[in-house]
């Protein structure tokens, strides 16, 4: 242990040094707080994207090419939604597990009318059409042609080449009148966009009669899944964009092979938008949508929030539906990211964006600003007693700085050196979910399990660790803006990837059989365990956001053994844990597998009393 120890050690070193290393090759000019706003206005120096200097810059684009925005206006009462949140996973407080409805939140917590009416106004004012208006008030959707956004905003709007890839992008800061508390404006380029995280494996064995796909029934044996209790009552969100053609007669070849029964399937739109033509996505969807019922059959129903596509506007439009939707789902999955936000290129910290030099792409800088507005979305989630699940990532300890055609629709099967993690998967209140190459020996018991080399994980580096996760041992990375506190590990859980080369799981597409892979397998299944727990529990309104109750077990040495299986594997030729990177897998949890992967009758056992 004390050779892992040291081995570990090291890792972590090289882990800080990495990304201290990328933030302290700025320019000292770089690092600079900008020029004063104009009088009247604050401007969010963050919100241009990196590297623009590295494209070829066409000119101003077409004054009446439309774009889309979402603009996040600040909620009044961050500090009471945060003490209230702490109360409603309590244990000891009469608020525990009584969570706020959709009005009631925005009753409490939204903002109010009279405000909503001078942002609206000031959009209408531009010349924009605003589109959709959150139940809190706090997340307004506008189109609006370049021409009226660029007047708007006060910043250029230009065409850009890069490397064959067109995209708008503001060239400058926008201006934004003070009085509006505008927190966060997501639009002002096309280029920033999610990764889906899955690829097809090439098994070489098939329906559970050897090492190499697996089915709902293995998964069912190897993660201890009890028949009593297969998601009846509940639904799961899948999150995606993009056409959902097809998606639905390839589930019922699924359930029909597998004989499962039919789960209702219903398709969501953000206000005013149709089912997009773009199919690219597809074995993406069917891998969501099957590994998800596959593990509950049970379900109710499994309901697609879809956007046009992956664009942040558009994923953020996505979990805002989500999180309004009354009546919708308890758990959902998000099966693709981007590189988590660094304060330093943050719209809050109003300083430059962070370009990497000309070996990475413009659009895939680390300038991601859609964090900020989806830690404000999911945390009303969790204030809903709602679970979002996200995928850990595909690039083991780097986040996806480059996007490598590697895999069909992947992000890129490569390690990327940048040390950071992937969000949404990092944001406090989702469920990070990582993955393992899970063998069986054709029956659906456990030959062995190990932490996949490219699951994602990691420390985020500047995203404190949330009260859930303080005082888990194996979290032991402190931020770099503030070394006194530790932040925030990712994956909290994991399950199977499979490797995308010999071991998936199997899934139709397009009418044929395949397996699908990636750390998008892991967060539906996931999200379809969940809804199998949940269904067995005793409390009207379900167990809420999962990471407290992760936490709760997998910090407990009496609860761990029976609720997870512990991957800590070591690496056959070197007998070090098996990495990801960086990051080794080591006993308890880690920043590969996180508590590991669920023993689901132990988990509803010790959650929901029923044993």
């Amino acid at each position: 242990m004390d050779q892992h120890r040291r081995h570990l050690a090291r890792r972590l070193a090289l882990a800080a040094a990495l990304v201290a290393g990328v933030l302290i090759g700025l320019a000292p000019s770089a690092l600079a707080a900008p020029a004063d706003p104009p009088p009247g206005g604050t401007s969010t120096t963050g919100n241009v994207l990196p590297g623009l200097a590295k494209a070829l810059d066409l000119g101003p684009a077409q004054g009446e090419h439309p774009m889309s925005l979402l603009v996040s206006v600040a909620r009044p009462d961050p500090a009471g939604e945060r003490a209230l949140l702490e109360a409603e996973y309590d244990p000891h407080s009469d608020r525990y597990h009584h969570y706020l409805s959709t009005t009631s939140f925005a009753d409490r917590f939204g903002v109010s009318p009279a405000h909503l009416r001078t942002v609206t106004d000031w959009l209408r004012g531009g010349g924009l059409q605003v589109t959709m208006m959150s139940a809190a008030h706090d997340q307004v959707a506008a189109v609006g042609t370049v021409a009226q956004i660029s007047r708007l905003f006060r910043t250029p709007v230009h065409a850009f080449d890069d490397r064959g890839a067109g995209f708008l992008a503001n060239t400058s800061a926008p201006w934004i009148p003070a009085g509006l508390r505008i927190s966060n404006v997501i639009g002002l380029n096309t280029a920033q966009r999610m990764h889906s995280l899955s690829g097809p494996a090439q098994s070489r064995c098939h329906n559970g009669t050897c090492l190499g796909g697996t089915t709902p029934g293995d998964l069912w044996s190897a993660y201890q899944q009890p028949a009593a209790f297969s998601g009846r009552d509940q639904r799961v969100a899948i999150f995606g964009g993009g056409s959902t053609a097809g998606i639905e007669s390839d589930l019922r070849q699924f359930e029909d092979h597998f004989g499962l029964p039919h789960v209702p399937v219903q398709v969501r739109h953000p206000a005013g938008e149709v089912d997009s033509r773009d199919t690219s996505g597809r074995v993406e969807w069917n891998l969501d949508t099957q590994a998800s019922s596959g593990m509950a059959p049970d379900l109710s129903g499994l309901d697609l929030y879809f956007g046009e596509d992956l664009t942040d506007v558009e994923v953020a439009k996505v979990f805002s539906l989500f999180t309004d939707d009354e009546h919708g789902p308890r758990q959902a999955s998000a099966s693709f990211g981007e590189c988590e936000a660094i304060p330093v290129v943050s719209p809050i910290a109003r300083l430059p964006l962070l370009d990497l030099g000309p070996s990475f792409p413009v659009q895939q800088g680390l300038g991601n600003n859609l964090d900020l507005t989806l830690t404000e979305i999911t945390r009303q989630a969790v204030l809903e007693g709602k679970t979002v699940f996200a995928s850990s990532g595909d690039t083991g300890s780097s986040c996806p700085v480059v996007s490598l055609p590697v895999v069909e629709a992947g992000n890129g099967v490569l390690n990327q050196v940048v040390a950071l993690t992937n969000s949404p998967a990092s944001l406090p209140y989702v469920v990070g979910v990582g993955g393992t190459v899970l063998y069986t020996d054709g029956h659906g018991h456990r030959a062995r399990e190990y932490g996949w080399p490219y699951s994602g994980g990691g420390s985020t580096q500047f995203i404190p660790a949330p009260r859930y996760q303080r005082g888990t041992p194996g979290v032991t990375l402190h931020c770099l803006t503030d070394p006194a506190q530790l932040c925030r590990g990712v994956p909290d859980v994991s399950a199977q990837s499979g490797d995308i080369a010999g071991n998936g799981y199997d899934i139709v597409t397009r009418g044929r059989f395949t397996d699908g892979g990636g750390t998008s397998l892991s967060s539906p299944l996931w999200a379809g365990m969940w809804a199998r727990i949940q269904s067995a529990s005793n409390n009207d309104g379900g167990l809420g956001f999962a990471n407290y109750a992760i936490y709760r077990i997998g910090t407990n040495p009496a609860t761990y053994h029976r609720d997870f299986f512990d991957v800590s594997s070591t690496d056959l030729r070197t007998g070090l844990p098996s990495a990801n990177g960086i990051y080794p897998t080591l006993p308890g949890w880690d920043y590969v597998t996180g508590f590991g992967t669920p023993r689901v009758a132990g988990i509803i056992c010790d959650l929901d009393d029923h044993c």
